[in-house]
């Protein structure tokens, strides 16, 4: 799993340096979408992700957890924090 995070990180540390046009993480990091859109969007799947383990739909519980991993790489990003330090913390809460 850490390979795997490390690899989506890579790829949104590199929407941040190119800023594709075309990139929905290039929008959030840019501001395009509104100043604190990643946070936004992150408190947005936070709460589908709540929704979805009420209703017991794990298909659904899958697909809004990897939203809230996602957009919280993109806000991690966006503070400039590296994702080994997120994978630091969580090496040592096993």
């Amino acid at each position: 799993m850490n390979d795997a995070l490390r690899e989506l990180y890579a790829v949104i540390e590199d929407r941040k340096e190119t800023l594709p046009e075309d990139s929905y993480t290039a929008s959030l990091l840019t501001h395009e979408k509104g100043e604190n859109a990643a946070l936004e969007k992150f408190g947005e799947e936070a709460t589908e992700f709540v929704l979805a383990a009420k209703d017991g739909d794990e298909d659904e519980l899958a697909n809004e957890g990897a939203d809230v991993v996602y957009h919280m790489l993109v806000a991690l990003a966006q503070q400039d924090v590296d994702v080994d330090a997120l994978l630091d913390e969580l090496e040592e809460r096993r």
